[in-house]
């Protein structure tokens, strides 16, 4: 195991709000009051479900929410779909994790390839200057170049080609990451931050420095 492939949104980088928190809060505005972790796993349900970008979202898939709808029990009419649906959900701000910089230094001294693979749209690069890591990475794999979404194995075997290694993925979604890595015959670590994922026993970790010791023993087991 040569290599790590790490997500960027969530698992690096915090936006602000996150993804699920613009929906709850989108939810919120027309009447429905929903548990932030429900709204989480529904949306992280129906992303696993997406492999492909829609064209006019720059890499990513287009978040319909009668799909949320229907994974909530919820039937609200029409109008508010309409509403709901032409609803910016990405953040524009954003900021480091704590422990980003310290997992990505000490991953590079212990003489791994660190290859970023997100489903993102092309301000990924933006991203990555304005925070100062691009300099850790030795290859960025984004949706929006390869025209295919994570959890598809094939954005992690081109990962692996760039990397001319296998290796262990980390990221934040289960339903993306974990399953994904794993199709593509990769091992995963699940980043739960916000402790959402209690159900899942291996290879579950709270932080990057957590993820980075389960590294460290699964080089030391090579």
């Amino acid at each position: 195991m040569k290599a790590i492939f790490v997500d960027l949104g969530e698992t690096l980088v915090h936006f602000k709000p996150r993804y699920h928190e613009n929906i709850a809060y989108a939810l919120k505005e027309i009447g429905y009051n929903v548990d932030e972790k429900r709204v989480f796993k529904a949306v992280a349900k129906i992303l696993g479900k997406h492999h492909y970008p829609s064209p006019e979202y720059g890499g990513l898939s287009a978040f319909d929410f009668r799909e949320l709808f229907y994974e909530l029990n919820i039937y609200p009419d029409q109008e508010s779909i309409a509403r709901l649906n032409s609803k910016n959900l990405l953040s524009g701000e954003y900021e480091l994790y704590d422990d980003s910089i310290t997992f990505l230094e000490e991953a590079k001294q212990l003489g791994f390839k660190v290859v970023l693979v997100s489903n993102a749209t092309r301000n990924i690069y933006k991203i990555v200057e304005d925070l100062g890591i691009k300099k850790y990475f030795d290859g960025i794999v984004a949706s929006c170049d390869l025209n295919v979404m994570k959890p598809h194995p094939k954005i992690f075997s081109y990962a692996m080609e760039i990397a001319k290694s296998d290796g262990i993925h980390i990221g934040d979604i289960y339903e993306i990451d974990v399953i994904g890595a794993k199709r593509a015959g990769l091992e995963a670590i699940l980043l739960d931050r916000l402790g959402f994922y209690p159900e899942i026993k291996e290879n579950r970790v709270n932080n990057l420095l957590e993820a980075l010791e389960l590294v460290k023993e699964r080089l030391k087991n090579s």
